[in-house]
């Protein structure tokens, strides 16, 4: 037993009292690296789990915001003007792609983009390139059928407009992402277009796409109705294109009001462009000028001189004013004529549109009360084309420019009273016009009949009832006026004048102020003509303004034939047919021009 206790007792060798230190210690790192580990896990998995989580899914998942289906443009019948057509779009993990330079070339073959373009994107060190964006059927079949490694697509929809030309101004057109940038598309967009989707594309850990998922489902935006009518837009642009052509005019404008309703069945505008590839296209086509730019309307506002001299009482129908033979010092100017005449009644000054007199008429009217008249008929405001389903005004209308009454010189007074020192968009003087129409009323123009949303909802539109602006007695008597303007023998409009229809009209014919030379051009005009049509039982009123036509220069001349022309093709369409006993001569390309 002692041997045995001494040999238990006895202190160990020192080889095996250093082995066993070892193993103390082996085991302490062990137990330290375990508590790390699971310090660590624990840090990972509760602690850093969201910002781990949000950095995995941007390695291994792409998420793209894509549109909905935007709302369809109709006319008044429902006639598609624009829609929305799915379509592919196709993107790139440009580390997947084994040859940029290869699969650049093939893809520009296929889609005409040039290739050093897509060959910068395929070698960029993004993790997503867009390739192509909303292709057409025929050429994302021949992208699929190339199998590039790392090409993929997803689905859009593409905005398209079928009838090309037709009433581009405005439609106007959308951007890449559908946003709307022009004409209807812009001013009405938040009612146009869909609600935004997410694309969630999702790769393994080689970049592989594994599948596209949808994250939330895609509404459709809402849609509008428009008060076009297909038939007599057409007709429009077809009478307008002939003449732009004939007179060798810059550009030209039509627009065509159902005088009852204040509807706007037609506006045309040439030159136009094809909105499905607007890029090609200059920029000054795209606006619709009939409703956002203004200019000098001329002698046509002499209609709205002396329907505000007869409603103060400060002339009568039968009033004579003396023209000065066809040239009147005035402060430090002369007012001329373009043809000389003595003492006019006031029908006659309208007739054959004398600036002089005009100016003597609208002397006769205080600025303040003048400038009241004008405001009072819509110049200088929002004519509310574009209004939304909440009465709010939406963009794009213009308001033109009516000088303050307290600034008004005498030389600027007599120059409004003609048509000169004032701007006004075509849609605010058709709109006045059609007040002598109307019997009085002023009735606010539309474009928009119906607004719906995504599910197909009516929403209401309020729209302002008409108002009266003219005695019922100053607007038969103006009606006589421009009557005789198309059918009197020294009148202006004579080439407006329609068989088996009477016609009511005004000429113009206005120099474009020149910025460079400060001052009027005396070789760049505006020829216009605007009336209405029967004139005993107006149906129709219709502006048409012609910009600096080359060949031509005066209103009568350029621009009533294009009136009567639309006209002629219009009324038929509306069940207005001529009566056998009302005759007009003065179809011939003859007689006075103003």
């Amino acid at each position: 037993m002692k041997a045995f206790y001494l040999e238990l007792h006895n202190p160990l060798p020192p080889r095996f009292r250093t082995h066993r230190a070892r193993v103390w210690l082996a085991i302490a790192a062990m137990a330290a690296a375990g508590a790390l580990l699971t310090w660590r896990a624990v840090d990972l998995q509760v602690l850093q789990h969201e910002a781990l989580s949000g950095l995995a899914q941007s390695q291994f998942q792409r998420t793209i915001a894509v549109k909905g289906k935007r709302g369809e443009i109709l006319d008044r019948d429902g006639r598609r003007l624009a829609v929305s057509l799915k379509a592919e779009s196709f993107y790139a993990h440009p580390d997947r792609v084994a040859n940029p330079s290869r699969a650049a070339f093939r893809l520009s073959e296929v889609l005409g983009v040039p290739r050093e373009r897509l060959e910068e994107r395929l070698r960029s060190n993004r993790p997503f390139v867009w390739i192509a964006r909303q292709v057409l059927p025929g050429e994302a079949k021949r992208v699929h059928a190339l199998g590039l490694e790392g090409v993929h697509a997803l689905r859009e929809f593409r905005r398209v407009y079928p009838g090309r030309f037709f009433a581009a101004p405005v439609l106007g057109f959308t951007g890449i992402d559908t946003q709307g940038l022009e004409g209807l598309e812009y001013a009405y967009d938040s009612y146009l277009k869909g609600a935004e989707g997410l694309h969630v594309v999702d790769r393994d850990a080689l970049g592989r796409t594994l599948l596209i998922s949808r994250e939330r489902v895609l509404n459709g935006g809402g849609s509008i109705r428009l008060t076009l009518d297909s038939a007599i837009q057409m007709f429009a642009e077809s009478v307008l294109t002939n003449a732009i052509a004939r007179w060798e005019a810059l550009r030209g404008i039509a627009i065509v009001m159902d005088s009852r309703s204040g509807e706007i069945l037609a506006m045309a505008q040439v030159p136009a462009f094809n909105p499905n590839d607007y890029r090609r296209y200059d920029k000054e086509t795209f606006f619709n000028r009939a409703v956002t730019s203004g200019y000098e309307p001329g002698s046509t506002f002499k209609v709205i001189t002396v329907a505000a001299a007869l409603e103060e009482g400060v002339v009568q129908a039968d009033s004579l004013f003396f023209c000065e033979e066809g040239e009147y010092a005035y402060y430090d100017g002369v007012i001329h004529d373009t043809s000389p005449h003595g003492w006019l009644t006031l029908g006659r000054v309208v007739q054959v549109s004398s600036n002089i007199c005009a100016a003597k008429v609208g002397a006769a009217l205080p600025a303040t009360v003048f400038h009241e008249f004008i405001t009072g008929l819509g110049f200088g405001k929002r004519p509310g084309l574009f209004t939304g389903p909440d009465g709010r005004q939406l963009a794009g209308e213009a308001t033109g420019y009516v000088l303050a009454a307290e600034k008004w010189t005498p030389v600027d007074h007599a120059a409004i009273s003609f048509g000169h020192g004032i701007l006004v968009s075509p849609l605010q003087l058709i709109t006045a016009i059609n007040a002598v129409a109307t019997g009085g009323w002023l009735v606010q123009p539309s474009l928009v009949k119906e607004v719906r949303d995504p599910e197909g909802r009516l929403l209401e539109q309020p729209r302002p009832g008409p108002r009266r602006v003219l005695s019922e007695a100053t607007a038969a008597t103006l009606r006589g006026f421009m009557v005789d303007v198309v059918n009197g023998e020294e009148g202006t409009g004579r080439r407006a004048a329609l068989p088996g229809y009477p016609v009511a009209g005004k000429t113009g014919t206005t120099e474009k102020y020149d910025l460079e030379a400060r001052g009027y051009s005396k070789t760049k005009h505006i020829a216009s003509f605007v009336g209405f049509v029967p004139a005993d039982d107006p149906r129709l009123t219709i502006l048409v303004v012609i910009e600096e036509p080359a060949k031509g220069r005066y209103g009568g001349r350029v621009a009533a034939p294009v009136f009567r022309e639309i006209a002629a093709r219009a009324l038929p369409l509306l069940g207005v047919w001529p009566k056998d006993e009302v005759r007009h001569a003065g179809l011939a390309d003859t007689g006075s021009a103003e």
